[in-house]
């Protein structure tokens, strides 16, 4: 059994855990420790990544969204097909029996030895099994809901309707799974909970948040049996936030970045709107104007001042750098030295307040990721420091650049969980932190599966008990190509920015 849970952090679970006895008997029968996520530190592209064993510049995929420099235009991660495989169809065309459950950003359902259920947030209610029929029976069986009645925000989501309705999902998913146990008795369980990460987000330590890791402690008692071996993670940690640096903000301050004002924006709009109208010139238009300006025009999309306006009103002709929350920043600027220049200047920035640095690390992407780098890649990548989270800007005030939490009360942090128990498992202390994309070929070497060739993580050697058959057997290798799935998973499009809003992602 593989057990992800979005964001799940020891800040939390440590003070939890004697309240939490499924999951501190599963600790003290196995081993614990940190798990490194991804840069940035991020659910997407982290569950991509996890799948995969790879980094997000292998797979393409960097936040959310990210800008694409040909059409300077922002492209959102579910516009990004996951073409890479995931360990569990190389398992699945091994002949395994997998169930993958709710792993997010991997939709539209892929097609397995199995049984799949795509996840949150994209995951689309027509059409979200394999096989397609699975879904009836999980509708007509366990009333299975695949989004919440109600997104939370922070001044709602422990309103006890918004708990009930989180509490009885994560009920519905064990239901689930224990039933493809029972009667299906697949070889590999992967199961996976989106939607606990957005209540952390919201309400942080809040005793309906507890109450929901007891929900879910109390059915991993009855879930997890001792001879099973079990990989429990996270795909990040979480940190409460004290102070926002809403960078975009801080680039306009400096100078570095230019942003058309929203009513002289509007302005615009409306003229073009008058003269399309009027000379029916449409056709034309498209060819010339950014997709939101665009479809706001010709009026068969949002108005220019939705959600994902002020990326369509930068002006990249003038602009050095833009950047997006939670880590990336794109140089716009020819000049070779100003990413130097630029990322000297962010790490001496401090917070008004308390004098601290913001940001704890400012990295080139060549650092993170090595090179070559694809062309969509960042250029820099920030790390923040506890208690402060990135953002781009202020959804109510642009030119705000430091500010006290909004929309949030915690944000990602770089330390994620891992626990490991079961027979193929040490019981010991004291682990090297493994990678989050170290999984996927630890998973495959412990079913005695090779490992391709082109992944990015390696065999977390730590989880295993040294004197187990997975311990003592020699790590092998595949070239990719030689089983690999035919089959290219290309998410659908959709229109994100309302979800990623109530998600507290964006402002």
């Amino acid at each position: 059994m593989v057990l992800g849970f979005d964001g799940a952090t020891w800040t939390l679970l440590d003070n939890w855990l004697p309240d939490l006895p499924a999951l501190e008997r599963i600790i003290n029968n196995g081993l614990s420790g940190e798990l490194e996520s991804t840069t940035p530190p991020v659910t997407s592209p982290a569950w991509r990544c996890y799948a995969t064993g790879k980094t997000p510049d292998d797979i393409g995929v960097y936040w959310w969204r990210q800008l694409n420099r040909d059409t300077e235009e922002f492209l959102g991660a579910d516009q990004l097909p996951l073409t890479d495989e995931c360990y569990w169809e190389r398992l699945s065309d091994a002949g395994y029996d997998v169930a993958v459950m709710g792993v997010p950003l991997n939709s539209p359902p892929q097609e397995v030895n199995g049984h799949f259920i795509a996840g949150g947030p994209f995951a689309n209610p027509d059409n979200y099994t394999y096989p397609a029929g699975l879904a009836d029976t999980l509708e007509d069986r366990f009333d299975y809901q695949l989004h919440p009645k109600e997104y939370p925000n922070v001044d709602t989501a422990t309103d006890p309707d918004i708990v009930a309705d989180f509490d009885g999902m994560i009920r519905q998913r064990f239901d689930v799974a224990e039933w493809l146990l029972k009667e299906h008795d697949p070889d590999v369980l992967n199961f996976t909970l989106f939607y606990i990460n957005v209540m952390q987000h919201k309400a942080w330590d809040a005793p309906a948040v507890k109450q929901l890791w007891e929900t879910i402690d109390d059915r991993l008692g009855n879930l997890i049996d001792d001879g099973d071996d079990v990989i429990i993670h996270s795909d990040h940690g979480l940190h409460e936030v004290d102070q926002v640096f809403y960078l975009n903000a801080w680039l306009e301050q400096k100078g570095y970045l230019e942003v058309a004002d929203a009513d002289d924006a509007r302005s615009l709009v409306d003229v073009a709107k008058r003269i399309t109208d009027a000379l029916g010139i449409s056709d034309q238009v498209s060819r010339f104007l950014p997709k939101s300006i665009r479809e706001f025009v010709i009026g068969s999309g949002p108005s220019l001042l939705d959600a994902g306006d002020y990326e369509d009103r930068i002006d990249f002709s003038t602009s050095r750098a833009v950047a997006l929350p939670q880590g990336p920043v794109y140089i716009l600027d020819d000049d070779s030295e100003f990413r130097d220049q630029l990322a000297a200047e962010l790490r001496t920035v401090t917070d008004p307040e308390s004098g601290r640095r913001i940001l704890d690390e400012v990295v080139t992407a060549e650092d993170v990721y090595g090179s070559p780098l694809r062309d969509d890649a960042p250029d820099l990548l920030v790390r923040w420091n506890n208690g402060f989270e990135v953002k781009n800007q202020h959804s109510g005030a642009e030119d705000t650049v430091f500010g006290p939490p909004h929309g949030v009360l915690a944000d990602n942090a770089p330390e994620g969980i891992v626990i490991a128990a079961g027979p193929s498992f040490a019981d010991e202390e004291g682990i090297k932190t493994p990678y989050l994309y170290d999984l996927a070929p630890t998973i495959l070497h412990l079913l005695g599966e090779p490992v391709p060739e082109d992944m990015s993580g390696s065999v977390a050697a730590d989880l295993y008990d040294a004197e187990s058959d997975v311990a003592q057997r020699e790590v092998s290798f595949v070239d990719p190509s030689e089983t690999a799935s035919s089959a290219a998973h290309e998410a659908a499009s959709q229109d994100v920015n309302d979800r990623l809003q109530d998600l507290g992602y964006l402002e």
